[in-house]
């Protein structure tokens, strides 16, 4: 690096450093603090402090989660398939089609067993 790209480098991060600073010290100043006792509470994940377990959930969220997930999943790799389709030969048009009949089976199979309904 030459000296004087170092300098600029150098003046900007000052700079940077100047600015945050400022807009920290005028979002304290501009903003205030208003404590009460309820903002003093600690909080995580939607829970008070009193609160020692998470509510139960419900096995079917767990279910229709996995499905998602799995579901969501072959998206991503159809969409790559689709957009290389026309330049496919036979075999790998044969194979999507065969994992997309294996992924409505599996559809399938899921909706009869009552995997899709929430209970």
């Amino acid at each position: 690096m030459m000296p004087s790209q170092a300098l600029t480098v150098g003046i900007f991060a000052v700079a940077i450093v100047v600015v945050l600073m400022a807009i920290l010290w005028a979002s304290g100043w501009l903003g205030g603090q208003h404590p009460n006792r309820n903002k003093n509470i600690p909080f995580e994940s939607g829970l008070g402090a009193n609160v020692t377990t998470h509510p139960a959930m419900p096995v079917a969220f767990y279910l229709l989660a996995v499905s998602f997930l799995v579901f969501e999943l072959e998206a991503a790799f159809l969409f790559a398939w689709a957009v290389a389709f026309h330049g496919l030969g036979w075999a790998p048009i044969l194979g999507g089609v065969g994992f997309m009949t294996v992924l409505g089976l599996g559809l399938f199979y899921e909706w009869r067993m009552g995997g899709l309904q929430w209970r």
